[in-house]
């Protein structure tokens, strides 16, 4: 596992919360030092994309037991922006549908919606 899904990991402020059948929720702080925030912008830390999509993947990873991969990103609509310290919600609900794993994913910052999107996931072969 590389460091920035150990970042991830180390990150989650709770336990995984399950809210229904195919549903899980768990919070994040990203603190200013965070690998993700590196470059991203000097001076003006943000949250980038890529790091909210892998932390909805790891937390899949961890509420199904097994190493997933990115096949797709669909319908992604980044609201607003995530910053250092902040309290971050995922609440991640995955379902097949026609043999495709998908998980609708939303990030929340003080009950507001940052960041909304579905991924597509495939289980994955070697570890990460």
């Amino acid at each position: 596992m590389n460091a920035l899904w150990r970042g991830i990991r180390a990150s989650a402020a709770g336990d995984i919360e399950r809210t229904g059948p195919e549903t899980v929720v768990r919070r994040y702080r990203f603190a200013p030092g965070f690998i993700g925030f590196s470059g991203h912008f000097p001076g003006n830390p943000i949250l980038p994309a890529i790091v909210q999509v892998c932390a909805v993947v790891s937390l899949a990873e961890e509420e199904c037991g097994k190493i997933l991969r990115l096949a797709a990103v669909r319908s992604a609509k980044f609201l607003s922006p995530i910053r250092p310290d902040e309290e971050i919600s995922i609440r991640c609900s995955r379902r097949i549908d026609s043999g495709r794993d998908i998980c609708d994913a939303t990030l929340s910052v003080a009950g507001k919606t940052s960041a909304a999107f579905q991924l597509l996931l495939a289980e994955e072969e070697a570890p990460r």
